[in-house]
Order: C-alpha cells, then sequence, then structure tokens
C-alpha cells in the first residue's frame, strides 16, 4: 500500500461497453468476475485457470491486473476512464474500497466521484501525446488497467480541461446517458430533436425507409425518406437495393464520416448530422 497518490487509466470494459452502467453507478468495475471476490481466494492465478481454461501466461497476465485494481489502486487516487478505440470518457477521484459487486456486470468494482464526464467520448487522436502515452490508451498495450506517471497525468489534465466541448458534463440528453452507440439510439436522439428541425414522424418501417417524416414547407407539409445510422458510412449497404436507387432519402446519422467524398454516387444525398446539430443547440 503507497501513500503517494497515483494515477491510472482503467477501461470500462472492452470498448467501453459497460460504461453506461458504471457511469449511473458511480464506479469503475473491470471483469474476470467468474472468480468470485478476490479478496477471499487464496490463489488468484489459480482460479483463472480453473474458471477461464487459461495458459499459465495468460493467468498471470489477469491476475496482475486484478492485483493492480483490488491491492494497488487505492482511496483517494485518480482514475480516467478510458478504452481503446473509443476514447476518454470521465476523469474522477477514487472513493471506496474494492468491492465484488454482484449487481455490476463487471463484478470487481470501486466506486469513484466522477467531477469531469463526456457525454460524447474524447478521441485519443484528437490529443496531443507521447507514443508511449498514447500506447497506455489505445491498442493492444492499454491493457485494462494501467498506472501512469505523475507528468503524464498532468499533460492529459491540461489537454482535457482545454478540450472544448458543449458535451463536457452533460448527464444525459434524450434519455441518452452518452452518445449513440448503435443505430436504433440515432433514432431515439432524432426522435427529441424533431421540433428543431421542425418536422414529425409520420411512419417507422422494417425496410426501406427506415422512416417517413414530414416537414413544414409553407402552409404545406412536405414528405421526407429518412435513413438513419451511426455514421454516414453505413449508408453505403443501401446503394444497391432498388428502392433506395429509385427514391431520393435524407441520411440522419450521429457523425458523418465524408464518406460520399471517396465515392462516385449516382445521386447526391442530404446528411444530417446530430452531433455537429446538438454542438450548435447545446
Amino acid at each position: 500500500m503507497s501513500d503517494k497518490l497515483q494515477y491510472w487509466r482503467i477501461s470500462p470494459g472492452q470498448e467501453g461497453f459497460l460504461w453506461r452502467e458504471q457511469k449511473l453507478n458511480g464506479c469503475i468495475a473491470i471483469g474476470w468476475s467468474k472468480i468470485g471476490d478476490a479478496k477471499k481466494i487464496k490463489s488468484v492465478e489459480r482460479a483463472l485457470r480453473d474458471e477461464y481454461s487459461y495458459t499459465k501466461r495468460s493467468a498471470d497476465y489477469a491476475a496482475g491486473q486484478i492485483d493492480d485494481f483490488v491491492n494497488q489502486v487505492q482511496v483517494g487516487d485518480r482514475v480516467i476512464a478510458s478504452s481503446s478505440g473509443k476514447g476518454i470518457y470521465a476523469v474522477g477521484t477514487i472513493i471506496g474500497n474494492y468491492v465484488f459487486n454482484d449487481e455490476l456486470e463487471y463484478k470487481h468494482s470501486r466506486k469513484v466521484r466522477w467531477e469531469t464526464t463526456f457525454w460524447s467520448p474524447v478521441e485519443i487522436e484528437s490529443l496531443r501525446l507521447s507514443k508511449t502515452l498514447r500506447n497506455k490508451f489505445h491498442g493492444q498495450s492499454s491493457k485494462t488497467i494501467r498506472r501512469l506517471e505523475s507528468d503524464e497525468w498532468n499533460l492529459l489534465s491540461r489537454q482535457l480541461n482545454q478540450f472544448e466541448t458543449p458535451f463536457r458534463n452533460l448527464p444525459m440528453w434524450g434519455g441518452l446517458v452518452q452518445a449513440p452507440e448503435y443505430e436504433n439510439e440515432v433514432m431515439i436522439l432524432f426522435s427529441h430533436m424533431l421540433q428543431h428541425f421542425g418536422m414529425r414522424i409520420i411512419q417507422f418501417g422494417t425496410r426501406f425507409p427506415d422512416a417517413i417524416v414530414e416537414r413544414k414547407r409553407g402552409r404545406r407539409w412536405e414528405k421526407i425518406n429518412v435513413e438513419f445510422e451511426l455514421h454516414s458510412s453505413g449508408f453505403k449497404n443501401h446503394l444497391n437495393d432498388p428502392k433506395c436507387i429509385k427514391n431520393s432519402c435524407v441520411i440522419v446519422c450521429w457523425e458523418n464520416d465524408h464518406w460520399g467524398k471517396k465515392e462516385k454516387l449516382k445521386k447526391d444525398y442530404k446528411i444530417i448530422e446530430l452531433k455537429k446539430v446538438l454542438q450548435k443547440i447545446l
């Protein structure tokens, strides 16, 4: 146990898939739950080999990760919740000892006071980091839990404080606790922004189009076909659909990754990028 303040980067599940649960529960948690309460096990390495059929090398690695989380992390330490490929979700302070919480998907947990959260994760690529520090956040070497040096933490803190985003400390929007990660969440967000667009939904579909909306044009309502995508490039899957080719539509997405500029399209498709619009609203 160390009396010195420590700094950690911990992933809330692969690609951050459990961040929503952990944000709502005010905690950070890691996997390998099958072994049970790590404080009650004589040999974590042995339990890992028994429960997951790990090789000795894999068991040693996982045991080291669990030991860091259970025994090395201390109350008062600072933590960044981040996942490779997604980015940084939040910055906070550990306020609780290790608890094996049966109510969580990942049960090895610690309570955290999240002082700064990002409703839309901050992309690692947007920060100016050394290769060594970047590797602690991105790729296979990022691991589940990584210790950060004080100078690395200070560098990250300065850049995150300077990062301009209307999504800082936004608890939720349109019933979502974080930015959309699935197409159906784009539909939910869009439905909560209809008044801003001056639109109304009159029909949802299971084939093209995903929805038909109406938009006020003077005294008349104009019908518009809508296809929902997480990223605009997802619309490429519809380009061979005869109905899609024959009928015009609007692509409603969370992020526009500008795929249309790189491909020769038979027709132009209007794109509504909800992230960009929401930034202006906030």
